[in-house]
């Protein structure tokens, strides 16, 4: 399969990625306040919701047909990894707005304020994935931050989520404050060995190439205090503590987005980032690998090991989120030892077939979580028998569960296969070994749920959702994790087109 990625050098057309959500998101919030006064706000959701995935279509339309465009002195560009990464943003926060519509209606709560708030965050994750400077990244990071503080406190009549906001608030404070002293480092590192300061990644990737060494101490220094930013984005061990908190007090879909949306932004700049510091090919090189190695084994050894231990299905979902950065940060490896591109390709794959496993899990999650039920967590043994009272939810459940386990036909299969043979490439050995024994373990809690719901005696539990909504998230993400599991060369075929000549 391959698209039409014709190149533009027009701003406009590097800008309407960014356009098109932003648009769309005032569009949800003036609609909101000027609907009918007697007509509740999630009565007219629907309207509200055919406007953020119109929005959030033709952002990655945009993407798609727009590449090697640039915008605001080229801060801002649709490259290939704008276009991999982007395209399964902008996917990942369609199939979370079908997931909210349904929780929404049932808790009563304001669609078009929560509609907004993740096409907002999604624009400062457009911003993070196709920016050029370490400037946008960090405007990135904060727009997307800051709307996703609101969303993990949107039932704000629930201390849970008061907490998990709070939480997540403090934490993501004080991680912007160490990747802003970070880049103040490298901008003064950059501009000490070029004699022009610079914020852009072509320029850090040429000052780390400068003198026997690359970087000095505090150009290290400052480029180590950025990863640490980046790697709480993702949730990776040791800066993965807000996570199971947050993700247990959210409302479900904005745990479901942080999960996905989130993270893929994140990888997306944080990939950018490590093209740049290991342009140099230095000895300072390795020793980067190497800590990008230790965060990748102490992530799939803490998410999947305590995630053993969970009961309550969403906290086992969080730590199952931060294993799965570590399996990514296992890719990541491989981009000193060859070309980024077959190695950025393997990491879009399997965030792609990892955003429809994990939203259609949530979607599931969400389907138990009644209004009359005030209880913001589903322990496990609300879910015994229930695949035999409700065998759709059930079936749903085993494709995702299988694919966060990795076990074939569905995607996580062909995605872990695409990650470890990249760092096995790259001659990683004692990761791929620590990913393949931890894929082990992982399989265990994933089975686990499968074997609660198909084995265990029904009793009387909640009633599910029935909502068409869920319906169609659920049969959209179990078609895609199957789909991408079955036929996976038709999303790497366009992945590898488009990073083929990345970083240019």
């Amino acid at each position: 399969m391959t698209l039409n990625l014709a190149g533009t050098s027009a701003p406009l057309a590097a800008s309407l990625p960014l356009l098109l959500p932003l648009l769309g998101g005032l569009a949800v919030l003036l609609c909101t306040v000027s609907g009918p006064a007697s007509v509740p706000v999630v009565g007219h959701g629907r309207h509200l919701l055919a406007i953020a995935v119109l929005a959030l279509a033709g952002g990655a339309l945009a993407l798609l047909y727009n590449g090697n465009a640039h915008a605001f002195g080229g801060s801002i560009a649709i490259d290939g990894v704008a276009q991999t990464f982007g395209v399964v943003t902008c996917l990942g926060a369609i199939l979370c707005l079908l997931v909210a519509m349904p929780y929404l209606e049932e808790h009563d709560l304001a669609a078009g304020e929560f509609f907004a708030l993740v096409l907002l965050a999604t624009v400062g994750a457009l911003t993070v994935i196709c920016g050029q400077d370490l400037l946008a990244l960090f405007l990135g990071v904060e727009l997307m931050s800051i709307a996703a503080y609101v969303l993990a406190g949107f039932r704000r009549a629930l201390r849970r989520s008061q907490e998990a906001a709070l939480k997540y608030f403090m934490y993501g404070a004080f991680a912007s404050a160490v990747m802003v002293f970070g880049m103040a480092l490298v901008w003064g590192e950059i501009g000490l060995s070029q004699e022009s300061a610079s914020l852009r990644f072509d320029a850090l990737a040429r000052a780390a190439q400068v003198g026997p060494t690359g970087f000095g101490l505090l150009g290290w220094l400052g480029a180590s205090m950025l990863l640490s930013g980046m790697a709480f984005k993702v949730a990776a061990v040791p800066f993965h503590m807000w996570a199971p908190d947050v993700y247990e007090g959210a409302p479900t879909p904005s745990a479901a987005y942080l999960s996905v949306v989130v993270k893929t932004a994140a990888f997306a700049g944080l990939s950018r980032l490590l093209v740049a510091i290991f342009a140099s090919g230095h000895r300072d090189v390795e020793t980067t690998t190497q800590v990008i190695e230790l965060l990748a084994i102490g992530s799939m050894l803490v998410g999947n090991l305590v995630a053993v231990r969970q009961t309550q299905i969403k906290r086992m979902l969080a730590y199952s989120s931060i294993s799965h950065a570590g399996y990514v940060l296992t890719g990541l490896c491989a981009i000193p030892h060859g070309r980024p591109g077959p190695t950025l390709a393997a990491v879009a794959f399997y965030l792609c077939g990892y955003a429809a496993a994990a939203i259609g899990a949530f979607a599931v999650v969400l389907a138990f979580e009644r209004a009359d039920d005030r209880r913001v967590d589903l322990h496990l043994d609300r879910l015994t028998g229930a695949a035999k009272s409700h065998p759709g939810l059930g079936v749903a459940m085993a494709i995702f569960m299988l694919s966060l386990a990795g076990i074939p036909p569905a995607a996580g299969f062909a995605g872990k296969v695409g990650l470890l043979g990249e760092a096995l490439g790259a001659g990683r050995v004692m990761v791929v070994l620590v990913a393949v024994a931890t894929s082990v373990v992982g399989a265990f809690y994933y089975l686990r749920v499968l074997s609660v719901m198909f084995m265990g005696e029904a009793r009387q539990q909640t009633q599910p959702l029935d909502s068409p909504w869920l319906a169609w998230a659920l049969w959209l993400c179990g078609g895609l994790t199957l789909f991408l599991g079955l036929f996976p060369n038709v999303f790497y075929s366009f992945a590898r087109e488009a990073l083929a000549s990345f970083p240019g």
